[in-house]
């Protein structure tokens, strides 16, 4: 290499890398697995903490304020984990849908996305439950949780004698 084949070769050294489509598939695709794991963790880390704060929430020797304190922090709980939640379902969404417009411009078919759903929902399941999204009960059963919470607050206040 010449002094005169510096600049070039400086200039090539720094070019921006331009992505493989397989090396960038395969990444989504591992992002998208990776939100689907998170997304489910979610609820079972929130069941945990809100089994815990209903123990002191409902215990027989538990005190008004931490009852009070209890049951905040289990509403905050819901609130906090049903957000987290849709925003992990938001992301999977997101790379699923890029993943099957992927799919479909260079294979002419698709397995993720929609595609995927759609052919899914044509298996039987395993009786009335497979007929409701996923995430959509999982929100709903959060919210029961965050309901209870927001009933053991307002007994608190109103008729404490009600949970001795």
């Amino acid at each position: 290499m010449t002094a005169a084949d510096l600049p070039a070769a400086k200039e090539a050294h720094h070019a921006p890398a331009q992505p493989d489509d397989a090396v960038m598939y395969a990444a989504v695709a591992a992002r998208r697995l990776q939100w689907d794991n998170m997304l489910w963790q979610v609820p079972t880390l929130s069941l945990t903490g809100q089994a815990f704060l209903f123990t002191i929430a409902l215990g027989a020797d538990s005190s008004r304020l931490a009852r009070i304190v209890a049951s905040t922090l289990s509403i905050v709980m819901t609130i906090l984990s049903m957000h987290l939640m849709s925003r992990h379902r938001q992301a999977e969404h997101t790379d699923a849908h890029w993943i099957e417009d992927y799919e479909l411009a260079h294979f002419g078919r698709a397995w993720h996305g929609h595609t995927w759903a759609e052919h899914r929902n044509q298996e039987q399941g395993s009786g009335l439950l497979a007929h409701f999204k996923g995430f959509q009960v999982w929100m709903a059963g959060l919210s029961v949780f965050g309901l209870a919470a927001v009933a053991v607050l307002i007994i608190t206040a109103v008729k404490p004698s009600i949970l001795k």
